[in-house]
Protein backbone atom coordinates (compact mmCIF):
# COMPACT_ATOMS: atom_id res chain seq x y z
CA UNK A 1 0.00 0.00 0.00
CA UNK A 2 2.84 2.38 0.84
CA UNK A 3 4.38 1.66 -2.56
CA UNK A 4 1.13 2.52 -4.31
CA UNK A 5 0.91 5.79 -2.37
CA UNK A 6 4.49 6.70 -3.27
CA UNK A 7 3.85 5.94 -6.93
CA UNK A 8 0.65 7.98 -6.91
CA UNK A 9 2.44 10.89 -5.23
CA UNK A 10 5.25 10.85 -7.79
CA UNK A 11 2.77 10.98 -10.66
CA UNK A 12 0.60 13.60 -8.96
CA UNK A 13 3.55 15.91 -8.39
CA UNK A 14 4.28 15.87 -12.14
CA UNK A 15 0.70 15.89 -13.43
CA UNK A 16 -1.52 17.00 -10.54
CA UNK A 17 -4.72 17.86 -12.43
CA UNK A 18 -4.66 14.76 -14.63
CA UNK A 19 -3.91 12.47 -11.69
CA UNK A 20 -6.60 14.02 -9.52
CA UNK A 21 -9.14 13.82 -12.35
CA UNK A 22 -8.48 10.12 -12.99
CA UNK A 23 -8.50 9.33 -9.26
CA UNK A 24 -11.69 11.25 -8.52
CA UNK A 25 -13.47 9.88 -11.58
CA UNK A 26 -12.56 6.31 -10.69
CA UNK A 27 -13.74 6.66 -7.10
CA UNK A 28 -16.95 8.29 -8.31
CA UNK A 29 -17.63 5.25 -10.44
CA UNK A 30 -16.91 2.96 -7.49
CA UNK A 31 -19.46 4.84 -5.39
CA UNK A 32 -22.15 4.46 -8.05
CA UNK A 33 -21.39 0.77 -8.54
CA UNK A 34 -21.75 0.23 -4.80
CA UNK A 35 -25.06 2.14 -4.90
CA UNK A 36 -26.36 -0.12 -7.67
CA UNK A 37 -25.43 -3.21 -5.67
CA UNK A 38 -27.27 -1.84 -2.62
CA UNK A 39 -30.33 -0.95 -4.70
CA UNK A 40 -30.39 -4.43 -6.20
CA UNK A 41 -30.13 -6.01 -2.75
CA UNK A 42 -32.88 -3.80 -1.30
CA UNK A 43 -35.29 -4.65 -4.10
CA UNK A 44 -34.30 -8.35 -4.02
CA UNK A 45 -33.73 -8.29 -7.76
CA UNK A 46 -30.89 -9.78 -9.72
CA UNK A 47 -28.02 -7.32 -10.05
CA UNK A 48 -27.65 -5.85 -13.53
CA UNK A 49 -24.88 -3.34 -13.87
CA UNK A 50 -25.97 -0.09 -15.52
CA UNK A 51 -22.67 0.81 -17.15
CA UNK A 52 -23.92 4.09 -18.61
CA UNK A 53 -25.02 5.33 -15.20
CA UNK A 54 -21.60 4.52 -13.73
CA UNK A 55 -19.87 6.27 -16.61
CA UNK A 56 -21.87 9.39 -15.86
CA UNK A 57 -20.52 9.35 -12.31
CA UNK A 58 -17.02 8.82 -13.66
CA UNK A 59 -17.50 11.82 -15.94
CA UNK A 60 -18.83 13.95 -13.08
CA UNK A 61 -15.97 12.98 -10.77
CA UNK A 62 -13.40 13.63 -13.49
CA UNK A 63 -14.87 17.06 -14.22
CA UNK A 64 -15.04 18.06 -10.54
CA UNK A 65 -11.50 17.09 -9.55
CA UNK A 66 -9.73 20.10 -11.16
CA UNK A 67 -12.45 22.36 -9.74
CA UNK A 68 -11.88 20.87 -6.26
CA UNK A 69 -8.16 21.41 -6.62
CA UNK A 70 -8.46 25.06 -7.63
CA UNK A 71 -11.10 25.67 -4.95
CA UNK A 72 -8.89 24.20 -2.24
CA UNK A 73 -5.96 26.32 -3.41
CA UNK A 74 -8.20 29.40 -3.21
CA UNK A 75 -9.17 28.52 0.37
CA UNK A 76 -5.49 28.02 1.22
CA UNK A 77 -4.65 31.52 -0.01
CA UNK A 78 -7.72 33.18 1.45
CA UNK A 79 -7.45 31.59 4.90
CA UNK A 80 -3.78 30.62 5.46
CA UNK A 81 -2.91 28.40 8.39
CA UNK A 82 -0.27 29.62 10.87
CA UNK A 83 3.20 28.18 10.26
CA UNK A 84 4.45 25.21 12.23
CA UNK A 85 6.91 27.31 14.25
CA UNK A 86 4.18 29.82 15.08
CA UNK A 87 1.87 26.98 16.13
CA UNK A 88 4.55 25.57 18.45
CA UNK A 89 5.10 28.96 20.05
CA UNK A 90 1.41 29.51 20.55
CA UNK A 91 0.92 26.00 21.89
CA UNK A 92 3.19 26.90 24.80
CA UNK A 93 0.92 29.78 25.68
CA UNK A 94 -2.45 28.18 25.03
CA UNK A 95 -3.82 24.64 24.90
CA UNK A 96 -5.80 25.50 21.78
CA UNK A 97 -4.19 27.26 18.87
CA UNK A 98 -6.94 29.77 18.23
CA UNK A 99 -5.51 31.05 14.94
CA UNK A 100 -5.37 27.52 13.56
CA UNK A 101 -8.94 26.77 14.65
CA UNK A 102 -10.25 30.04 13.24
CA UNK A 103 -8.51 29.53 9.87
CA UNK A 104 -9.82 25.96 9.52
CA UNK A 105 -13.29 27.06 10.59
CA UNK A 106 -13.32 29.80 7.95
CA UNK A 107 -12.27 27.31 5.28
CA UNK A 108 -14.99 24.86 6.27
CA UNK A 109 -17.66 27.56 6.56
CA UNK A 110 -16.81 29.01 3.14
CA UNK A 111 -16.70 25.57 1.57
CA UNK A 112 -20.06 24.56 3.00
CA UNK A 113 -21.82 27.88 2.41
CA UNK A 114 -20.55 28.46 -1.14
CA UNK A 115 -19.31 25.30 -2.80
CA UNK A 116 -21.64 22.70 -1.30
CA UNK A 117 -24.95 24.33 -2.34
CA UNK A 118 -23.66 25.03 -5.84
CA UNK A 119 -22.02 21.62 -6.20
CA UNK A 120 -25.13 19.68 -5.24
CA UNK A 121 -27.32 21.73 -7.57
CA UNK A 122 -24.76 21.25 -10.33
CA UNK A 123 -24.73 17.50 -9.73
CA UNK A 124 -28.48 17.06 -10.16
CA UNK A 125 -28.61 19.36 -13.19
CA UNK A 126 -25.61 17.68 -14.86
CA UNK A 127 -26.99 14.20 -14.26
CA UNK A 128 -30.37 15.27 -15.57
CA UNK A 129 -28.97 16.46 -18.89
CA UNK A 130 -26.48 13.58 -19.22
CA UNK A 131 -29.52 11.30 -18.98
CA UNK A 132 -31.06 13.16 -21.91
CA UNK A 133 -33.84 14.81 -19.93
CA UNK A 134 -35.23 18.33 -20.26
CA UNK A 135 -35.18 21.39 -18.00
CA UNK A 136 -38.62 20.62 -16.57
CA UNK A 137 -37.36 17.35 -15.13
CA UNK A 138 -34.26 19.11 -13.78
CA UNK A 139 -36.43 21.59 -11.89
CA UNK A 140 -38.61 18.78 -10.54
CA UNK A 141 -35.53 16.87 -9.43
CA UNK A 142 -34.12 19.89 -7.64
CA UNK A 143 -37.44 20.78 -6.04
CA UNK A 144 -37.82 17.38 -4.41
CA UNK A 145 -34.26 16.23 -3.70
CA UNK A 146 -32.03 19.30 -3.42
CA UNK A 147 -32.76 20.26 0.19
CA UNK A 148 -32.72 16.71 1.66
CA UNK A 149 -29.38 16.10 -0.07
CA UNK A 150 -27.94 19.42 1.12
CA UNK A 151 -29.00 18.69 4.72
CA UNK A 152 -27.42 15.24 4.48
CA UNK A 153 -24.27 16.94 3.21
CA UNK A 154 -24.18 19.16 6.31
CA UNK A 155 -24.40 16.08 8.52
CA UNK A 156 -21.24 14.60 6.97
CA UNK A 157 -18.95 17.02 5.21
CA UNK A 158 -18.18 19.79 7.74
CA UNK A 159 -16.38 17.30 9.99
CA UNK A 160 -14.65 15.65 7.02
CA UNK A 161 -13.48 18.97 5.63
CA UNK A 162 -12.27 20.15 9.03
CA UNK A 163 -9.88 17.19 9.06
CA UNK A 164 -9.05 17.70 5.39
CA UNK A 165 -8.27 21.41 5.60
CA UNK A 166 -6.52 21.22 8.95
CA UNK A 167 -4.34 18.12 8.77
CA UNK A 168 -4.13 16.71 5.23
CA UNK A 169 -1.30 18.01 2.98
CA UNK A 170 -2.59 20.01 -0.02
CA UNK A 171 -1.68 17.37 -2.62
CA UNK A 172 -3.75 14.74 -0.84
CA UNK A 173 -6.85 16.81 -0.07
CA UNK A 174 -8.76 15.92 -3.23
CA UNK A 175 -7.93 12.17 -2.88
CA UNK A 176 -8.88 12.29 0.81
CA UNK A 177 -12.27 13.78 0.02
CA UNK A 178 -12.60 11.35 -2.91
CA UNK A 179 -12.16 8.35 -0.62
CA UNK A 180 -14.85 9.67 1.71
CA UNK A 181 -16.91 10.38 -1.40
CA UNK A 182 -17.12 6.66 -2.16
CA UNK A 183 -19.70 6.45 0.61
CA UNK A 184 -21.17 9.88 -0.15
CA UNK A 185 -21.50 9.00 -3.85
CA UNK A 186 -23.28 5.81 -2.85
CA UNK A 187 -25.86 7.94 -1.05
CA UNK A 188 -26.13 10.62 -3.72
CA UNK A 189 -26.32 8.03 -6.49
CA UNK A 190 -29.29 6.44 -4.77
CA UNK A 191 -30.85 9.90 -4.37
CA UNK A 192 -30.30 10.67 -8.05
CA UNK A 193 -31.76 7.32 -9.07
CA UNK A 194 -34.83 8.01 -6.97
CA UNK A 195 -35.10 11.50 -8.44
CA UNK A 196 -35.16 9.99 -11.92
CA UNK A 197 -38.20 8.01 -10.81
CA UNK A 198 -39.74 11.02 -9.13
CA UNK A 199 -40.02 12.96 -12.38
CA UNK A 200 -42.03 10.06 -13.80
CA UNK A 201 -39.46 9.09 -16.41
CA UNK A 202 -37.89 5.68 -17.21
CA UNK A 203 -35.72 4.35 -14.39
CA UNK A 204 -32.04 3.79 -14.90
CA UNK A 205 -31.81 1.03 -12.36
CA UNK A 206 -34.07 -1.13 -10.24
CA UNK A 207 -34.94 0.40 -6.88
CA UNK A 208 -37.87 0.86 -4.58
CA UNK A 209 -40.67 2.87 -6.24
CA UNK A 210 -40.95 6.52 -5.29
CA UNK A 211 -44.28 8.33 -5.22
CA UNK A 212 -43.51 11.91 -6.33
CA UNK A 213 -45.49 14.77 -4.94
CA UNK A 214 -45.07 16.73 -8.15
CA UNK A 215 -45.62 14.09 -10.83
CA UNK A 216 -48.98 15.46 -11.95
CA UNK A 217 -47.52 18.92 -12.47
CA UNK A 218 -44.74 17.52 -14.59
CA UNK A 219 -47.17 15.50 -16.70
CA UNK A 220 -49.24 18.56 -17.53
CA UNK A 221 -46.18 20.49 -18.66
CA UNK A 222 -44.79 17.67 -20.77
Amino acid sequence: MAGVLRAWTAIAEKQPLLTLAVTNGTLGGVGDLLAQVIESHNTKKRFQWNCQRTLRFVAWGTLCAPIFHKWYLFLNRKFPLPGLQQQQQQSKQSVVNTEFVVAVSKRVATDQCVYAPLGIAGFFIAMNFMEGRNWQSAKARLREYYWPTLLANYAVWPAVQAINFGFVPPLYRVPFSSVVSIFWNTFISCANSQSASAVDLPLETAHAPVEPRHSEAIDTKM
